[in-house]
């Protein structure tokens, strides 16, 4: 997980460069294809346990249309207010994970990973500092990102019983594709050559990024081990320091702190169980 964060604040450093030019919508569809691209040569090079046949393609869809939604809003936060703000709030997601754990799964997490994600959500309270923002067009939808990838967290977890992370990428990206292909007669735009250089890299962060992401459902209690993709806001906060030079604040650091430290809290006593007697339908 902690390793999918660093990709994940890579990839948005990436796709802050070529939101600033370029439609969100043709940003993101561009960003789907050459995942589809990458995932179909992973697959012929490295087929999944038991192929890409699946008996869950509605839950597949299900994932895509969450994470697609995620991406649409996330992309455009990222053009609309600092990057560390754009990552933090969208890294809101762990918030959500247990509550919609509890209302999809009936599973009640354990005092740990209440706790600690009260820690890690008031380390990023320090690092916001919301008292000094308003929240703007660009900030609702930063947070709008985060319930998205909270959902599709859900599904994720929900999929990792019988699907493996390779088979989940591969449907992902398919799916996604054909969704961001929708609003194209509207938004179509040709990208140049440095804009594609960035797509790709884009691309290529998220879905090696989505592809550790999963596997870390695979292996844990989704409730437990998202709290470790906070660390994607100590990443953005470094990245932020070093391409823009936003600066890191004493509060940044605190919080910084606070957000491992919750993290680990959320990870005490860890028991490998999946729903699996839960599928989201």
């Amino acid at each position: 997980m902690i390793l999918a964060a660093l990709l994940f604040a890579l990839g948005a450093t990436s796709a802050r460069y070529t939101a600033s030019d370029m439609n969100v919508f043709v940003l993101v569809f561009w960003t789907n294809l050459w995942m589809f691209i990458l995932m179909c040569g992973a697959v012929s090079f490295s087929r999944p346990v038991g192929g890409i046949a699946t008996k869950r393609l509605p839950q597949h869809l299900l994932r895509s249309g969450f994470t697609y939604g995620a991406l649409l809003t996330y992309f455009y936060a990222l053009a609309q207010i600092p990057f560390a703000n754009a990552v933090i709030l969208q890294s809101m997601g762990p918030l959500f994970v247990p509550v919609l754990a509890f209302i999809v799964f009936r599973r009640l997490s354990d005092r740990y990973v209440w706790l600690g994600v009260a820690i890690s959500f008031a380390g990023v309270t320090m690092i916001i500092q919301p008292g000094q923002v308003g929240m703007s067009i660009g900030d609702a939808s930063a947070v709008l990102a985060a319930l998205g990838g909270a959902a599709a967290a859900l599904v994720i977890w929900s999929l990792s019983t019988t699907e493996p992370p390779d088979r989940q990428m591969f449907y992902f990206s398919l799916f996604a594709l054909i969704l961001s292909a929708i609003p194209l007669p509207w938004t179509w735009q040709w990208p140049d050559m440095k804009q594609l250089m960035q797509i790709v890299l884009v691309a290529t962060f998220t879905i090696v990024g989505q592809f550790f992401y999963a596997k870390a459902f695979s292996t844990a209690a989704g409730d437990k081990v998202i709290t470790w993709s906070y660390m994607s806001i100590v990443f953005a906060a470094f990245v932020g320091f070093v391409a823009w030079g936003e600066p890191i604040l004493a509060a940044t650091a605190g919080g910084a702190v606070l957000v491992v430290g919750g993290a680990h809290l959320a990870t005490r006593e860890r028991k490998v169980t999946r729903p699996q007697e839960h599928q989201v339908e």
